[in-house]
């Protein structure tokens, strides 16, 4: 076979015209992709640079932010609390000859100057607890429902001098320490009633009973003062009322001691101005029926307390028919509350007091169904922190 040189040649020339055609191929691939590199590298330097600009104007307007919160700051008051939570410890006179004694009949009395005290043993634990309660109202009965909370100190608070208490080592805790503890650990907006400064400012008056565990007449008047004047309403004038009284009270802490025999209590309390009559339920589940709010009959005996609103009941209802201002309030309260309720009558069209030892039902319906928008809870310091008691108020929920 003869060897064609002239197709070698152009087999040749394809070749080398198909490597100068890959080698032109790959330089552009090759050029693509350093383009693409350096356009990557351009954008990224691009996000970078606007990043660092955001930044910066952010800082910027956060720093002049800061500067007007702190001009803000130093031009405005602080927000001030809503009642004045300092408690003004009276100093009792201290007669260094006399000695008290625990109660032989029951060990949580301190009998001294022939008047029965009760002990009182709560503590941090049990304020929590009970401010918990009082939140958790609040917090069922909505925002348009203000809720206040008096808690009541009593009488040991006010009568026993500082050496007796540490010298026999009485066991009875700082009451104006546990009240300041449950009025600043709500957790709703719950209003808290301070009486005990009043209380401190007329120590020395006669604001408890003797035999009994409860405040008087006069001791609830100073605490309804204290309400008015917290929420802003014009407190009535004891010397436009007429005075009652009835000796001879054997309250229910008499049996402490022979010598409570000899110092029994008067029962004072103040009919008013204006025209007021009452329901009372008697029992639930019983028609409640017309009276009087306090009853004038009450006599000496075991039952002379019973004068203010006729004793305990579940419901009692109280109606200033000279007043029109459309107001109501419902109280929430055990035997303290009793002496205190007639005297919201001066500044409330209706109210309807609670007792939560005997009242079934809804506070939260009772509310709704009588178009309340005030809610008192009062209750005494022992009251307060007595779990039994605690769990009784939330029968109400």
């Amino acid at each position: 076979m003869d060897y064609d040189f002239n197709e070698d040649k152009a087999y040749v020339e394809r070749r080398n015209a198909r490597r100068v055609l890959e080698r032109e191929k790959l330089r552009k691939k090759k050029l693509f992709a350093r383009r693409v590199t350096i356009v990557g590298i351009m954008l990224l330097t691009l996000i970078l640079i606007i990043t660092l600009i955001v930044l910066g104007i952010k800082a910027i307007f956060n720093i002049g932010k800061e500067e007007v919160q702190e001009t803000v700051a130093a031009t405005i008051a602080p927000t001030e609390a809503p009642v004045d939570l300092t408690f003004n410890k009276p100093s009792i006179p201290d007669d260094k000859d006399a000695k008290g004694n625990i109660s032989t009949q029951n060990n949580a009395v301190y009998i001294y100057n022939k008047a029965a005290y009760e002990l009182f043993t709560g503590d941090e634990t049990s304020a929590k607890a009970y401010a918990d309660c009082i939140s958790e109202f609040k917090y069922e009965l909505g925002e348009d429902v203000t809720v206040y909370d008096m808690v009541v100190p009593s009488h040991v608070e006010f009568g026993v001098p500082e050496r007796l208490i540490k010298e026999d080592k009485i066991n009875t805790n700082s009451q104006a320490d546990n009240i300041k503890t449950i009025y600043t650990s709500y957790t709703e907006d719950v209003k808290p009633i301070n009486c005990y400064n009043e209380l401190s400012d007329h120590f020395k008056e006669y604001l408890y009973f003797n035999t009994d565990s409860n405040w008087t007449g006069l001791g609830a008047y100073y605490a309804y003062k204290t309400f008015c004047e917290q929420t802003d309403q014009k407190v009535l004038n004891l010397e436009v009322c007429k005075e009652n009284q009835a000796s001879g009270f054997e309250g229910s802490l008499l049996y402490c001691d022979g010598g409570l025999y000899e110092n029994l209590d008067t029962v004072h309390y103040w009919t008013f101005p204006y025209n007021t009559y009452a329901m009372r339920t008697e029992y639930m589940g019983v028609e409640p029926f017309e009276t009087s709010i306090y009853y004038e009959g009450a006599t000496s005996g075991p039952y002379t307390y019973g004068a203010f609103i006729w004793g305990d009941c579940p419901l009692f209802v109280e109606y200033n028919q000279d007043l029109t201002n459309g107001k109501k309030i419902a109280v929430v309260k055990e035997s303290y509350g009793n002496a205190l309720v007639p005297y919201l009558t001066a500044n409330y069209e209706q109210v309807h007091v609670i007792d939560y030892r005997y009242y079934q039902g809804s506070l939260v319906d009772y509310c709704e169904d009588n178009g309340i928008d005030e809610v008192l809870f009062v209750n005494n310091i022992i009251s307060a922190n007595a779990s039994s008691r605690v769990d009784a108020i939330k029968t109400l929920l």
